[in-house]
């Protein structure tokens, strides 16, 4: 990766809707030579998708929690990964080191439905322990994707 395949990539990070054209004026190179770099980068796994963002509150998920998980000993993770891709509320999930095994990131309609789920990965998962914040606010630009060093 060069520095023009960073610039491409922080372009991109920064407005994913850029058209190659657009994207080939900001670099300083052709489209052609853009378009080929760019199909170089997804080929090669260095872009692995293009998406778009929602903002959680207009989607109807205006709740936000950080919910840390402590399974049992005896409970495979991969019972925890099966459960959390089935629940849309489930934006994020990360497997961690320390006295918790999980940490997830919930976008939720209500308190109700956040405390349903909670319940549910007590009673069916038998899920030792939790700890669970409500995000009051977010910092503006983050969470961001990671730009090349």
């Amino acid at each position: 990766m060069d520095a023009i395949d960073r610039r491409i990539i922080t372009e991109l990070v920064t407005d994913g809707r850029l058209s190659a054209t657009e994207l080939s004026d900001r670099v300083a190179l052709s489209l052609s030579a853009t378009a080929q770099r760019l199909r170089r980068l997804v080929d090669n796994g260095t872009i692995t998708r293009f998406t778009v963002e929602l903002d959680p509150v207009l989607v109807g998920r205006p709740i936000d929690a950080l919910v840390e998980i402590r399974l049992p000993s005896d409970r495979p993770f991969s019972d925890l990964d099966t459960e959390v891709l089935g629940l849309p509320e489930v934006v994020d999930a990360v497997h961690l080191t320390g006295r918790f095994d999980y940490q997830l990131r919930l976008r939720c309609r209500t308190i109700d439905d956040l405390d349903g789920i909670l319940r549910e990965f007590k009673e069916r998962l038998g899920v030792e322990e939790t700890s669970t914040r409500i995000v009051l606010s977010a910092v503006t630009g983050m969470p961001r994707q990671p730009t090349p060093a």
